[in-house]
Formats: C-alpha cells, structure tokens, sequence
C-alpha cells in the first residue's frame, strides 16, 4: 500500500510502505522518463485515434508546437507500441467499428436549467465498439 510521502520534495511523489523507495504514478507506463506534460501526451493519443488515415509524426510536431520532429516520432511510436500491446491488443481483433452520440433531449419549458451553447453539454456522452465478425 502506497501512501504519499510527508516531506516529499515535489508533487506526485509517494513511497511504498514495504521497501520506502519513491515514486511517482508514471512509473511502469509510456509516460515514464518523458519530460513532456501529460497534456501534450493525451492531445498526442486523441490526435493518434481520431485521424482516420493515420498521422504523421511531423503533423503531430505542428499541432502539438513540438521544437523538435524527434520528439514528435518518439511520442508516436511509443504511443503505437502501447496500443499494440496487451491489454489492448487482446481485447478487439479485426476491423472495429466506432460510433459515439449525445442522449438526452432539450430542457423543460418552465425549468430554471437552461441548455448549454457552443462546446459543452449536459446531454449524456454514449461511445461503442463493435469488432466485425467477431
């Protein structure tokens, strides 16, 4: 059982109980070692999954204001070999299908909530996958 450390000398540090070595929770994934925030390594995974031919790692060097096309080429190959990988390899072989929609309807007349404009919403997100003959 980890807790976080009393004194620790930054934040995100915690230490094991059993052998006091500390660490951080990125310890162990794609994100270790890497100096880059998390912010830019989840823009770089939503870019990755939302192009529907791929993108290149210089187009992920512009998008993500990178300084250096090595940084970009490294971000997205360690983001392939993840995806690559078990858990996510094993769980959807073949062609998979992705939808995702908004349920809910419009607000009451008569209700103080009023609807939401431009980019939020207080409908319902709802995302499936579906694996082709599978």
């Amino acid at each position: 059982m980890a807790q976080k450390k009393e004194t620790a000398h930054r934040a995100g540090v915690f230490q094991c109980n059993n052998c006091h070595e500390q660490f951080t929770v990125t310890v162990g994934t794609i994100f270790e070692d890497s100096h880059l925030p998390l912010r830019k390594w989840l823009m770089a995974f939503a870019l990755l999954c939302s192009a529907k031919k791929g993108i290149s790692a210089l187009q992920l060097q512009r998008e993500l204001e990178f300084g250096s096309y090595r940084t970009a080429w490294h971000m997205a190959h360690r983001i392939r070999h993840a995806m690559s990988r078990e858990p996510m390899a094993s769980l959807l072989k073949g062609t998979v299908e992705v939808d995702e929609t908004y349920v809910g309807g419009k607000p009451r007349p008569g209700s103080d909530e009023k609807a939401k404009r431009g980019r939020g919403t207080k409908k319902t997100p709802v995302v499936a996958l579906v694996e082709r003959d599978g």
